[in-house]
């Protein structure tokens, strides 16, 4: 396996793995506001775990959101800053797929087992998504989006319906699991445990590992928002918009 890099910093964990011979290096700190002051240091810390130096890195993937705003940015500027600088390619990797990709392509887990996850978007909507384990890996049953909960509740139980009932339901991930109960979204009684919060960047390597990632130049490597781009601007300009 090639000595992957990997960042994420689209939520209020930011982290920095690396992949190399067989070995995983991590740095994860829950601090909302500080990822630009923490990823380099976490960048650095990993490669000096490992015995390595920039130049010895591969490729460099990074989580590419939904997420916020800003720290979906951080990741992606500093992907491309590190490869520019070091000729490398980069790659992306959905934040909401992050959330229950361990868990999906974990040895014990069998094709078509569906793994959901779901994030708080702020404004009364949420991030989500269905992915199933495949023969090759993870694909989506219902791609990323962000909608109002109740919305997501709707499309969520007809998909369940369609891909063998909650039995089928394996992974539940993200800090917007409870807004989808409270609108109504009915789980399995076994699923009801402690969930995972926050993607994290070695998931980034173990996505890669399984599935080859699809590599691009920095200059195009790019944020998955969800959201449309005149969310984010401000009220004059949206009115004029």
């Amino acid at each position: 396996m090639p000595t992957i890099l990997a960042i994420d910093t689209a939520t209020e964990q930011c982290s920095v793995a690396l992949g190399h011979n067989g070995q995983v290096y991590l740095q994860a700190q829950v601090a909302p506001q500080k990822h630009a002051n923490l990823v380099l240091e976490q960048i650095q810390t990993v490669l000096q775990a490992a015995g390595l130096t920039r130049s010895d890195i591969d490729m460099i993937g990074y989580g590419a959101g939904p997420g916020s705003f800003t720290g979906v940015r951080i990741a992606l500027a500093t992907a491309q800053a590190l490869a520019l600088g070091l000729d490398k390619k980069v790659f992306a990797v959905s934040d909401l797929k992050l959330l229950v990709a361990d868990e999906l392509l974990d040895a014990k887990t069998q094709p078509g087992a569906l793994g959901l996850a779901c994030t708080d978007a702020r404004m009364g909507e949420v991030y989500y998504a269905l992915f199933a384990r495949s023969v090759s890996g993870i694909e989506p049953v219902l791609s990323e989006q962000v909608v109002k909960p109740e919305q997501a509740v709707s499309a969520i139980t007809t998909a369940l319906a369609e891909h063998g009932g909650g039995a089928a339901l394996r992974v539940l991930a993200g800090t917007g699991i409870a807004l989808l109960q409270q609108h109504g979204l009915v789980l399995p009684p076994e699923l009801s445990c402690e969930l995972k919060l926050y993607p994290r960047a070695d998931s980034i390597i173990t996505v890669a590992q399984v599935q080859p990632p699809v590599l691009v130049d920095p200059a195009q490597a790019e944020p998955l928002y969800c959201r449309n781009e005149v969310t984010w601007k401000k009220v004059s300009e949206q009115k004029a918009h």
